[in-house]
């Protein structure tokens, strides 16, 4: 009884992670440290802001996207030619290994600024319009399978997704990101993402 009231409350932010597959492991281990480890770490814990970290990320989620780069529905000439001769095996195998990895989490030296990007995710903001992100992404940030764990991510990250989400240069995934990120300031923005970062 009680695990059918936690998964009626997390609604949309309900992520079903698929068991551990020794060959799927081995196969994406050898395509992570083939192309990826570099930007991402061996992990995908990376430890560069520029990249995004996968370590934990949503299976169904990173394969959308991998498909996504090789079919030029999301725009990164880097990871367009990463993806180029990469089978759809090969991603979902890359995938399914980082979505097997601990993520791990940021510190954040700003604490007014993360209490700023906490109550904006914990509540919103309804003078403008904007619904608490955890409404999509959980409380703890852990995403769905169609919506990405965005716990523990890099700041620049978050905030450089925003910006391409209000530009419209991001296009591929849910077009109400478009809508939320031209509601938040350039304040605001990287409030919410200096929160992420500790989440």
């Amino acid at each position: 009884m009680r695990l059918l009231a936690v998964l009626l409350v997390t609604g949309c932010a309900l992520s079903v992670q698929a068991a551990e597959d020794p060959v799927l492991m081995q196969r994406g281990e050898e395509q992570v440290m083939g192309k990826c480890f570099l930007c991402h770490g061996a992990t995908g814990d990376s430890s560069s802001p520029l990249y995004p970290k996968l370590a934990g990320q949503n299976e169904a989620y990173l394969l959308k996207q991998l498909r996504n780069f090789k079919a030029g529905e999301r725009d990164s000439n880097d990871m367009r030619k990463v993806v180029a001769d990469m089978s759809d095996d090969d991603m979902r195998a890359a995938a399914h290994f980082f979505s097997h990895q601990q993520p791990s989490r940021g510190k954040s030296a700003y604490g007014d600024m993360r209490a700023v990007g906490e109550r904006l995710y914990t509540q919103g903001n309804p003078d403008k319009g904007l619904l608490p992100c955890r409404d999509c992404h959980g409380e703890s940030g852990a995403g769905s399978d169609k919506l990405p764990r965005i716990a523990g991510q890099h700041t620049l990250y978050i905030e450089t997704q925003l910006s391409l989400f209000e530009e419209r240069k991001r296009t591929n995934d849910n077009a109400q990101m478009q809508d939320i990120a031209k509601r938040l300031s350039v304040d605001e923005a990287r409030a919410v993402a200096e929160y992420l970062r500790g989440l």
